[in-house]
């Protein structure tokens, strides 16, 4: 039976820190962005799942929700059922079951694939995906200037127009060094060399897109829209282009440059993009990576319209206020 994604939400911190206040302040910019978003002093992963989720609860009565899998590299507790406050916080029933999922950037997916799979243990319609992420790192690395916060979830249905899940491949391996954090540590680190990095990411990526694009049967033309990881759009969009996807095909999933590297969130919050402007029989490719490394692609195909999400992407991009490069350090705690 089909499972297809018949709602979805999602949600951008209204604050926003420009390249220009980084280049200001330390003279460079270790990330290619415009501006990313930045989470405000009352606010976390869990407050902000709590705003996607209900974006992608409206219409949908939270009694016929019996899968929650939430997925995060960044709760705001290292122990503690994080589940529990959203059942709460959404009114969804305390029999749902539940799924976590985090430690890497690829705690989404894990998130979205469980959920398929724990459908089929209740005898209700609906499954609640959440994903929200904040990674975070030392000010004075380079990582921190890219990473951005963001959340989005998805109602997923056993069978019902929509977005529906065609099918998934993964690829796993082990490449030290890249993007990890220690018990104990809040920042991620990385060893930084690039071309390894590079390496990592593209034979894992490349994999993983090759897998699936095999199992369905496809060739990349058949896709109207690829949304990729964006940890590195240079890369991304070089690895796109190299296994035969157009520019056109990257384009309406970017979010990347306008939020920020949001973790396990980011080509979700894309594939939200991508959806505002997706038409009925498309088709779309979603790819996640965690480094370390791993690799999930997901195809879709869109059989029916799905409802606007009260918060566009769009509108939550253009809705932001600027903040200084000291008022962002004071917002980490720093100062």
């Amino acid at each position: 039976m089909a499972k297809s994604v018949v709602s979805y939400g999602s949600y951008i911190p209204f604050l926003r820190i420009r390249r220009e206040e980084y280049i200001s302040a330390l003279g460079s910019c270790g990330a290619d962005i415009k501006e990313k978003a930045v989470m405000d002093i009352d606010e976390d992963t869990v407050t902000m799942a709590v705003e996607a989720a209900s974006d992608a609860l409206a219409g949908v009565d939270p009694a016929r929700v019996g899968v929650l899998a939430l997925a995060s590299a960044n709760f705001p507790y290292g122990e503690k059922f994080i589940a529990g406050t959203l059942v709460e916080a959404l009114g969804l029933s305390g029999s749902v079951l539940t799924s976590h999922h985090g430690g890497s950037a690829l705690a989404g997916s894990e998130a979205f694939l469980a959920a398929l799979g724990l459908l089929d243990q209740t005898d209700r319609e609906y499954a609640l995906v959440i994903v929200s992420d904040a990674p975070q790192a030392s000010p004075s690395s380079g990582l921190d200037h890219g990473f951005g916060a963001a959340a989005c979830a998805f109602v997923l249905a056993r069978d019902g127009s929509g977005l529906e899940f065609e099918g998934a491949c993964s690829r796993a391996g082990e490449f030290m060094g890249l993007r990890y954090r220690t018990a104990g540590e809040t920042g991620v680190r990385d060893i930084g060399v690039g071309a390894y990095s590079s390496m990592a990411y593209n034979e894992t990526v490349s994999a993983s897109l090759s897998g699936i694009l095999e199992k369905m049967g496809r060739i990349p033309g058949h896709y109207r829209c690829l949304v990729m990881p964006q940890a590195d759009v240079r890369a991304d969009t070089a690895l796109a282009k190299k296994m035969g996807f157009g520019e056109d095909q990257t384009r309406d999933g970017l979010v990347y440059n306008l939020v920020g590297d949001a973790g396990c969130c980011t080509p979700f919050l894309g594939l939200c993009r991508a959806l505002e402007s997706a038409g009925t029989g498309e088709k779309i490719l979603v790819c996640t990576y965690g480094a370390g490394s791993g690799s999930h692609s997901m195809s879709f195909c869109l059989n029916g319209p799905l409802p606007a999400s009260p918060r566009p992407v769009g509108s939550l991009l253009e809705k932001k206020r600027q903040i200084g490069y000291i008022h962002y350090l004071k917002l980490k705690r720093i100062i």
